[in-house]
């Protein structure tokens, strides 16, 4: 599946498929499916994704989880950059950082 995206900033569309690769001329055949994000709607959209995936991991902050002092800052590394995620970020493509192990 392959989206079109409206880009209202520059008065264009884009195509993207589900996993955020962008295509410049669009593969014969495709199926092309609207998206109806605003940028906003698109931001709101992830930002509720980001805020899920810190929930998932608070537990790691907490002083009695008992995870050795490296994996601790390892999950606070990966927070942060959770955080950091819609920093200069291109609306609706998303690469989110990995989960420590």
């Amino acid at each position: 599946m392959i989206y079109r995206i409206y880009n209202p900033k520059n008065i264009t569309f884009s195509y993207f498929d589900e996993y955020g690769e962008p295509y410049a001329v669009l593969p014969e055949g495709a199926d092309v499916e609207e998206q109806p994000f605003t940028e906003a709607e698109a931001m709101d959209a992830l930002r509720i994704v980001r805020n899920t995936k810190l929930v998932d991991c608070d537990y790691t902050q907490l002083p009695d989880v008992g995870l050795d002092a490296v994996t601790v800052e390892a999950w606070r590394v990966y927070r942060q950059q959770l955080r950091d995620i819609t920093d200069g970020i291109v609306w609706n493509v998303t690469t989110w950082p990995t989960k420590p192990i």
